[in-house]
């Protein structure tokens, strides 16, 4: 009999502080935001045309964020995934049209720190970035269509305050996107796509870096909160530059957006006595 006691208390020992240990761990809910942006774009692709053009951009970004255990949950990660679609036409004149359309994706991690300031956080880390775009020009001759695939390493920080105006929390956020090394795809001056795809790669690929690219993607929001969920107004501007093959390129968008942000979790923490880590709000429940 005191045997078998002996081997109960062997496995429910450990299943007991396991149990004991998974109502102490902390919730990381999943912060989830989705906004739809319009705004203004200006243009510039000698390779196309010598031209500049200036138009509309509208956009979809999706955006998702987590604490993670490292360092006592002060580590995050953030991953962005953008769409985006616009029409530009020759600035001198308002003729000639170029279309424009690409996706993006970013994932980084970041370190957040309190600041004497109550409410008042700093995240700071590393990003990697995709872009992929294509520009097609009505009036381009042989090469009408230039597209643009690119992957760099960068840093990326963010300054996050949260208060409360009333009774109702607010939280803004600036997020500073900086790449610093990667590589990009860029034809020669005057050669074709059909030239490259017959194997002629030479100068295709190159290395960037800020002395042949630099971009730079800056983020302005200011979440509302409603109960669970926050209402988020937002600024967007990003720039996208190379100088490679002696063509020329610029993209440069200013974007208002609107949308909707807040946490997922597949618990309920509002009656649950395990603690809550955040990766965005610091609100009191």
């Amino acid at each position: 009999m005191k045997k078998l006691i002996y081997i109960f208390l062997l496995f429910a020992l450990p299943l007991a502080a396991a149990a004991q240990a998974s109502e102490t761990k902390p919730i990381c809910p999943v912060f989830t935001a989705v906004e739809f942006e319009a705004g203004g774009a200006r243009l510039i692709d000698t390779y196309l045309a010598p031209w500049s053009y200036s138009g509309w951009d509208v956009a979809l970004q999706v955006e998702l964020m987590q604490a993670m255990k490292l360092d006592n949950y002060n580590w995050v990660w953030q991953q962005r995934i953008g769409l985006n679609f616009g029409l530009t036409q020759l600035s001198i004149s308002g003729a000639g049209r170029t279309l424009l359309g690409g996706a993006d994706y970013n994932f980084a991690m970041m370190h957040r720190s309190s600041l004497p300031i109550k409410g008042l956080q700093l995240y700071y880390g590393g990003n990697v970035s995709l872009l992929g775009e294509c520009i097609y020009n009505y009036h381009s001759g042989n090469n009408p269509v230039n597209v643009k695939a690119d992957i760099s390493l960068g840093l990326t920080g963010m300054a996050v305050y949260n208060f409360a105006w009333g009774r109702v929390p607010f939280t803004i956020r600036y997020q500073l996107t900086l790449p610093v090394i990667g590589a990009f795809a860029q034809p020669e001056y005057a050669e074709s796509y059909y030239e490259v795809g017959l194997g002629n790669y030479h100068n295709f690929i190159h290395c960037g870096t800020w002395s042949n690219r630099f971009d730079i993607d800056n983020r302005i929001t200011i979440d509302m909160h409603m109960g669970n969920w926050a209402l988020r107004l937002g600024y967007h501007n990003r720039i996208n530059t190379t100088n490679v093959n002696n063509n020329r390129y610029q993209l440069v968008m200013h974007n208002c957006s609107v949308g909707f942000a807040g946490d997922l979790s597949s618990l309920d923490f509002k009656n649950s006595n395990r603690p809550v880590v955040r990766a965005l709000y610091q609100l009191p429940q």
